[in-house]
């Protein structure tokens, strides 16, 4: 059997990347349950499973529990995006997840250094990264996909002749200073990707440890190349020749305002997710169970700079100069029928908070379907 958790599943509007995002363990036990994986595949027309005889027989009753499971984290386990970047030009794009409930498709917002929201992109995934130099443009992301290769990922063009920004659902991503794609394979471990679609594995060892820190939640590039990655209650740093070193584990606030997962542990707050990193080497988080931003130095020192209050909660970071961009959204815990609306804020170096957007539901609902 050959196990191929790339393909994206889509069973009751929640994508297979995002049933890994959120039960993770249910995963880990599903693959020493059936040896490497499963290789599923679904149809947008047909919604076919294919099969081969012995496999069918004893993955069948495997599946209903998984598609079951997906139904039932539709309701509770879904999640709104993380994405946010800074252009170039000191442009901000965020991404708004949407609700397929309610056929509104998400939207890659632009707010541009005049202060203007256009909705620049109408669909919108949940994470989001800048191909600054175009090292992707040539990928045929589209292909390596249905290969089984890669996650889901879709480039959009910005207006220069170069630039880009990729966007997918489910798995923390990043391009990297040196013009490879990392992400979250599985959310356990990171896999390199070349702009001719060549796929690697960074720190092979890399899998054990994450496991046991709840899995990866975020993945940024440092100044020096390195990449960053935050798990609920750790950062650590992987260099590129594969060497980890743990900046924090764990993380322990002393105001938390809690605003957790369902069924999520206690060990792990303050259940970080985006992240960012200066030119320092200081990583900026959000503390999405916390409902706050957390500073972290080099040497580890952790430092609350920004909170919201309720029912706000940071998911995504985004750094540009001196200054701090954080993606919000309201119950970013809870389900999608509870509101999920974004609003994006600056923290400038000074320490002064500017509310640069919220987005309205009547806002929503005027964009493109």
């Amino acid at each position: 059997m050959k196990f191929n958790f790339m393909k994206r599943m889509v069973i009751a509007s929640v994508s297979w990347a995002e049933l890994q995002m959120r039960v993770p363990r249910l995963i880990s036990v599903c693959r020493r349950m059936t040896g490497r994986g499963i290789a599923m595949e679904t149809s947008n027309s047909t919604a076919s499973r294919k099969l081969n005889g012995a496999t069918k027989t004893f993955l069948l009753p495997l599946i209903t529990a998984i598609t079951l499971c997906a139904f039932l984290t539709n309701i509770i386990w879904t999640h709104p995006g993380s994405g946010i970047v800074v252009g170039q030009k000191g442009q901000v794009f965020f991404i708004d997840t949407g609700n397929p409930d309610v056929r509104l498709s998400g939207c890659i917002w632009e707010i541009d250094v005049q202060g203007k929201l256009t909705c620049f992109y109408p669909t919108g995934a949940h994470w989001l990264a800048l191909d600054a130099n175009g090292d992707f443009a040539r990928a045929d992301f589209k292909k390596w996909f249905d290969q089984r290769i890669t996650p889901n990922f879709e480039r959009v063009p910005l207006s220069d002749p170069k630039s880009a920004l990729i966007q997918t659902d489910g798995v923390p991503f990043v391009v990297g200073q040196d013009g490879y794609l990392y992400y979250a394979n599985g959310h356990l471990e990171i896999a390199r990707l070349s702009p001719d679609g060549r796929m690697t594995l960074l720190a092979p060892n890399l899998k054990e440890m994450t496991n046991k820190l709840g899995g990866i939640m975020g993945l940024a590039s440092g100044p020096d190349g390195s990449l960053y990655a935050t798990y609920p209650s750790a950062v650590l740093k992987i260099k590129l020749d594969g060497t980890v070193k743990t900046l924090i584990h764990p993380i322990v606030l002393k105001d938390c305002d809690k605003d957790l997962p369902p069924e999520t542990p206690e060990s792990q707050k303050p259940y970080l997710r985006g992240l960012a990193v200066d030119r320092r080497g200081t990583v900026y988080t959000a503390a999405t169970g916390c409902r706050c931003v957390l500073k972290i130095t080099p040497d580890g020192q952790v430092k609350t700079i920004l909170t919201a209050e309720r029912p706000w909660s940071p998911t995504g970071i985004a750094v540009f100069g001196d200054d701090v961009y954080v993606l919000e959204y309201t119950n970013a815990n809870g389900a999608r029928n509870e509101g999920w609306l974004p609003r994006v804020r600056k923290l400038g170096r000074d320490g002064k908070v500017t509310m640069l957007v919220t987005i309205s539901k009547e806002e929503r609902e005027r964009r493109p379907r």
